[in-house]
Formats: structure tokens, sequence, C-alpha cells
């Protein structure tokens, strides 16, 4: 049975946590850099867009400041085990990572003391290497997130209704362009789930027909709000669109729709 060491995997997660602060993802980036301001403000905002990245990789500076609440996926087949308590010597790992690389508190529990407590899921699956899937988010787009009990009969033009209702509603207030999940799962809390899992763009989307249709849908329609960039009307509002479908409770149709920023920061790990 393969085994890796909880304190091991924490300074491995921690240690990405901060290079992942650096650089956004590669989506975003084409969305930005493809668009065409015709405004001296929709410029001015581009180059500064621009500019913050460059200098966030020049000096080892994150790239916003909230830097984000940290998930993790954990996935593993049927023999692999973790020595130690993970959560807690990731907790360890990430306040000395946030004290020392200039990274922000962003959790803070009910007696408000400030850390970057970590959320963790753990999956088991017939993979055959193990792996980490991680992803910081700003709480503006979390802030975002919808979920509601559509009727069983519900149809994909519904749930899409939904969807790009959900984007009309978000605005500019979660930084955009950005990227969005779509998702249903058994019961409403595994939909949230699958919806964060499917915002990675790491696990299984955009699989069957029916899900690449709401996807290309969804971002066309919420496209054509003219939101754009920062809400400057100009660029996309949404750069990609992430549906992942799965078995529902007969007499239900639990729907989320999940929103990540402009500075997605998604990495995985492969053990």
């Amino acid at each position: 049975m393969a085994s890796l060491k909880a304190a091991f995997l924490a300074k491995l997660i921690s240690d990405e946590y901060f290079r992942m602060n650096l650089l956004t993802s590669r989506t975003i980036l084409d969305s930005i850099y493809s668009s065409k301001p015709k405004t001296p403000l929709q410029r001015e905002v581009k180059k500064l867009i621009e500019e913050n990245q460059l200098l966030a990789l020049k000096n080892s500076t994150p790239v916003c400041q909230d830097t984000g609440v940290l998930t993790l996926f954990v996935e593993f087949g049927k023999s692999f085990s973790i020595e130690g308590d993970l959560r807690s010597e990731l907790h360890r790992e990430l306040v000395k990572t946030t004290k020392k690389r200039g990274l922000r508190f962003s959790t803070v529990d009910c007696m408000g003391r400030y850390s970057n407590e970590p959320s963790i899921h753990f999956i088991q699956s017939s993979v055959k290497k193990p792996r980490i899937v991680m992803m910081a988010k700003g709480g503006g787009s979390e802030n975002l997130t919808k979920m509601k009990m559509f009727p069983p009969s519900s149809s994909a033009g519904e749930i899409i209704d939904f969807a790009v209702k959900s984007v009309d509603e978000a605005q500019e207030r979660g930084c955009p362009p950005y990227i969005i999940s779509v998702a249903s799962g058994l019961c409403s809390d595994e939909s949230a789930v699958n919806a964060k899992m499917a915002l990675t763009g790491l696990f299984s989307h955009n699989k069957s027909e029916e899900e690449k249709s709401i996807a290309n849908k969804v971002k066309s329609l919420s496209n054509k709000l003219g939101i754009g960039i920062q809400g400057l009307s100009f660029g996309e509002t949404v750069a990609d669109c992430r549906v992942m479908l799965r078995s529902r409770h007969i007499a239900c149709l639990p729907i989320t729709v999940m929103f990540n920023c402009f500075q997605e920061r998604v990495r995985e790990i492969l053990l």
C-alpha cells in the first residue's frame, strides 16, 4: 500500500498555494488578451490587468489581495493512505506560508481568530496514481453561488435560464470575466460539491452531448448580456462554462451554479 506522510503533503500543498497565487489561468488570460477595448477607460483597465499579472510574476506577489480559501480534492485509489492528520498539518503550514510570503488570512472562526483553514474533500476512485486538485477562490465570486431545487421534470432550457439569470444578477460583483459551473447531484450538498469540482476544470465535465449543449448556450447567452470585463462592457462576461450532470433522487433536481473570478487559480499535484 502506498503511503505518504501528512507533513510532507502539507508542505507540498502550501508551497503550491503560494505559487498558484502568482498566475491566473490560461483560459482567463486568453479571454482578456483577445478582448478589444474601445474607450479610454476600457483600454486602461485592460492595460492595468496585464501589468498586474507581470508584476506579480516579477515580484513574487499575489495577483489579488484576496488570496482565497484553499479547496482541495484529494483523489486516490484503493491502496493509498496518509500517515498523520493532513488537515491539522496543512493548517499549520498555510499559516506559516501566509505570514512568511505576504499572503492574506482569509478565514475567521467564531471567536474572530484569523487563519487560512482549508476545505478538504477526499475522493476514492479507480485512479492508479493519487492526485490533489487545488483551487484558491476569493469571497467575491463565492458569494455569487446559486442553488435551486427544480421540479424533477424540468427541462435543460430551464436550467440554462437559471444559470444565465444568475450571471445577470451577478453583474460585475465577482470580477468578470467569469468561469462558471452548473451541476446536479443526488442531493443538494452533492450538487454543490459537483459544481465546485466542475469549476476546477480538472474533473469530468462537458462530456455528454447534453452537458456540452448547456455549457455552450449558457456561455453564449451570458456573453450577450454585455457585462464584460470588470463590468465595463467589453470582452467576455463568461470565459468558460463547465457542466456536470449526475444522478439524482427521482423526486428532486438540485442545480448549483458557481462562479470563479478573473483570477482563476487552479493546480493539480500528481503523487
